[in-house]
């Protein structure tokens, strides 16, 4: 072991010599998560401090120690100095093989990695395979289910090889705000024992604790502390009569995303989850839609691992996934929902649908394999892997194709081919009542009218039929319909269209949709409910003329630092004020941030900082702008009307994204940013500010390029993106997105300073597209 430790000082100096002169950031978190190499991670921290941490009183602190972090892949490596380290998880902590928690925000507020406040470093010391919960991660991914991401690392702890481990995408704000409308509504995190049951109608009785925690953990918006969005949600689901509760269930949380949860959970047999064991899930409030999303947490235990001791004669490869829960004590989310007919008939839906897409030999049993070769070896090294439970190598070896007995009850593979058969033998799958998954509406103006569109992603086995009623009148006969691009055999996606007169000022909508066999759903669910839309609109020449959302070396603000900014443009001839005005990233919460009692100057800008930082100075708002894309909102008065507004995609360092003119309709981004001067010098190779109606590539900017060059993409919907480089010969050199993103127009940045003068090809995949160009790198 001595041996071990020196060679690995050696490797690791020779990391930090080459970081010294080829280090980079790449703005990219699919860099960190990314499963088609494996990463290296090497966590530098003072001796004493690391003995410190690993003492038995400290194991269930969560006092983070400075260390230095370094992330290595493919021989190239990232430092980052000063982050937070510590021991994470609940019943692991007291392993041999713990799991560490690193925070790159503790000794530096505000500071990210590739867009990362954190990293979860799982032991997995529970599974002989290191392998179960990243191909449960695998599954929702394939599903295009919100959940984290997930990949294998190697860590290395002061030198010495501390095993693989699985590194799992933290669920905090950032995840939030990359993954739902808003990102200003409350966060809890669920553990156990979180059976949601009533406990009164006392707002506090919810913030009960368990060993020094509370079991719903609010981890945003901590000093509010406002649990009422909570309690309410729980004192419904528990005191609602049985047709108040089918009529407004989606009403506060949403029914669709906990189906398909179920669904994955029953397939996986996961069982240290909510349904059985009551923990490892957290609840979002998405303000935007005014319902909870179920997000799940911790798939270690899955796949055949399982402690006989905790229910006796448990087969989870042949459990009845109607009974699937705990038979003994209350879960009422998982109870009542299956209580209603057209839940029950919707999960056996999705059951079948998961199996036919991520849950089989097929898909599985290569997936299986790819990361068994990626990782073999790293776990073939790990010893801590053998302290816990005294795995052998040739334990792990087996434990994909057999039992090994104890809480390993079966290998991966003949779990999955005995779940699948005995799922199929209970499966009724019946015509299901149409699912309205998303609904997206926009008011749409031009010179000759004005329009509401609709889209729609609707999932059924069928064809549909819409009946809409707008102000209470059905409109169908004026409404037009167009079919979108589907992504599988049953998404039905359609864009409605119906012209509003200017003299409509307030409008309510709802429709009715109907399947071949005359099953209907209607949206918003609740029958006494329908969408309430304000079509005010201000004459005000103020408007959002341009913004920078990731100021690295642009222009400071009075205190020196490089702070994001909006620029504001009066198009008028006279003198305006601001007073009464109101600036929001979030469109549902226009009084985010009120402006001074200020004036801009006829034809003249007005530059604020968006820097979530207002004690700083009037012009420098309470909330920030990501990079990863969202939205700004221009609001006027108590009415709260909408003056202006801007969605974006993700942005690039220094580059702003403004009107093509002061004022102009055109936004296109600006390689040189103009803040508070006239917009000039645009460099975007596409100037439509609305969300793309197709699939689109562009050639690289510029081409041939060195050391760097811009990709732009479109896309329709949203997808799951790769964006993949590679060499004229097939070979894969880079992979520059990997993820689920939303209907918009994307730009990428490639450096190839570490690749030879050549041509290269660079292909965009989404599951039903894929488009391919040459690009030329000449040094």
């Amino acid at each position: 072991m001595k041996l071990l430790r020196i060679q690995l000082h050696l490797i690791l100096f020779q990391v930090l010599i080459f970081y010294s002169a080829h280090g980079q950031d790449f703005k990219n978190d699919d860099w960190i998560f990314s499963d088609q190499s494996l990463p290296e991670i090497y966590i530098q921290i003072a001796s004493d401090s690391l003995d410190q941490l690993l003492q038995e009183q400290n194991w269930y602190s969560d006092h983070e120690y400075p260390a230095t972090f370094i992330f290595l892949r493919e021989g190239v490596a990232d430092t980052v100095q000063q982050i937070g380290f510590r021991i994470r998880g609940n019943t692991s902590r007291a392993s041999a093989k713990k799991s560490f928690k690193v925070s790159f925000n503790t000794f530096q507020a505000g500071r990210q990695y590739n867009g990362l406040d954190k990293l979860n470093l799982n032991g997995e010391h529970n599974d002989p395979s290191i392998i179960r919960s990243k191909l449960s991660w695998d599954i929702f991914g394939k599903l295009g289910f919100t959940a984290p991401r997930a990949n294998h690392v190697k860590l290395f702890i002061n030198g010495e090889y501390y095993g693989l481990y699985i590194n799992v995408e933290h669920i905090d704000d950032e995840f939030i705000q990359k993954n739902f409308l808003s990102d200003e509504g409350n966060l809890y995190k669920c553990l156990y024992p979180a059976d949601l049951t009533y406990r009164g109608r006392q707002v506090e009785a919810y913030k009960f604790e368990d060993n020094g925690r509370r079991i719903y953990d609010l981890k945003t918006n901590e000093e509010a502390d406002d649990y009422n969005d909570l309690a309410n949600f729980i004192i419904f689901l528990n005191t609602s009569s049985d047709s108040q509760f089918e009529n407004e269930i989606e009403d506060y949380i949403n029914v669709d995303g906990v189906l398909r949860w179920m669904a994955v959970d029953i397939l996986t047999a996961n069982w240290d989850n909510y349904w059985f064991l009551k923990n490892n899930f957290y609840l979002y409030y998405d303000p935007a839609t005014q319902r909870f999303e179920f997000i799940p947490y911790d798939y270690d235990n899955t796949f055949g691992i399982w402690w006989e001791g905790i229910l006796p004669g448990t087969d989870w490869g042949r459990r009845d996934f109607i009974e699937w829960g705990h038979p003994y004590e209350e879960r009422p989310l998982t109870t009542r929902l299956l209580s209603v007919e057209k839940y029950q008939k919707r999960l056996h839906y999705y059951i079948d649908q998961t199996i036919k897409t991520a849950f089989n030999e097929t898909w599985l049993f290569s997936e299986i394999d790819r990361l068994k070769a990626l990782t073999e070896e790293a776990a073939e090294e790990d010893l801590y892997r053998t302290y816990d439970y005294g795995f052998s190598i040739e334990e792990y070896h087996d434990s994909f194709d057999s039992a090994l007995g104890r809480h390993v009850t079966y290998g991966i593979k003949p779990y999955i081919s005995t779940r699948v058969e005995s799922a199929m033998g209970m499966l009724q799958v019946e015509n299901i009542h149409p699912v309205v998954r998303e609904v997206n509406h926009e008011v749409v103006s031009s010179e000759s009218e004005r329009k509401l569109q609709l889209d729609l992603h609707l999932i059924d086995e069928s064809d549909l039929e819409f009946t809409i009623y707008v102000n209470d009148e059905e409109v169908t006969n004026q409404v037009s319909l167009s079919t979108l691009d589907r992504i599988d055999p049953h998404d039905r996606r359609y864009r409605l269209e119906f012209i509003v007169p200017e003299s409509i000022e307030e409008l309510s909508y709802f429709f009715n949709v109907t399947d071949a066999e005359g099953l209907t759903s209607r949206y918003p669910h609740n029958p006494q409910k329908t969408v309430q839309l304000n079509l005010k609109t201000s004459k005000s020449p103020i408007l959002i003329n341009e913004f920078l959302a990731d100021n690295e070396t642009g222009i400071q603000d009075e205190s020196g630092k490089f702070e994001d900014w909006i620029e504001l443009y009066n198009s008028s001839d006279s003198l305006i004020s601001v007073s009464g005005y109101f600036l929001t990233d979030d469109l549902s919460t226009p009084s985010k941030w009120a402006l001074p009692d200020t004036t801009i100057e006829p034809k003249s800008y007005l530059l604020i900082w968006a820097d979530n930082d207002d004690e700083e100075g009037p012009l420098h708002t309470n909330f920030g702008l990501s990079n990863n894309g969202e939205e700004i909102g221009l609001f006027y008065s108590d009415d709260f009307i909408l003056v202006d507004s801007v969605r974006f995609g993700p942005q690039s360092d220094d580059i702003s994204y403004g009107r093509r003119e002061d004022g102009g309709p055109d936004f296109v981004f600006f390689e040189t940013p103009t803040p508070g001067a006239q917009n000039q010098s645009a460099t975007s190779l596409h100037t439509d500010s609305e969300l793309p109606t197709e699939f689109f590539l562009s050639q690289n900017y510029p081409n041939p390029f060195n050391p760097s060059t811009s990709i732009h993409y479109s896309i329709p919907k949203k997808t799951h993106v790769t964006l993949t480089i590679f060499s004229i010969t097939g070979q894969r050199v880079a992979e520059l997105v990997n993820k689920t993103q939303a209907a918009g127009h994307y730009e990428v940045s490639f450096d190839a300073s570490n690749l030879s003068t050549g041509t290269y090809l660079y292909r965009l995949s989404t599951q039903e597209d894929s488009k391919t160009r040459l690009m030329t790198f000449l040094k």
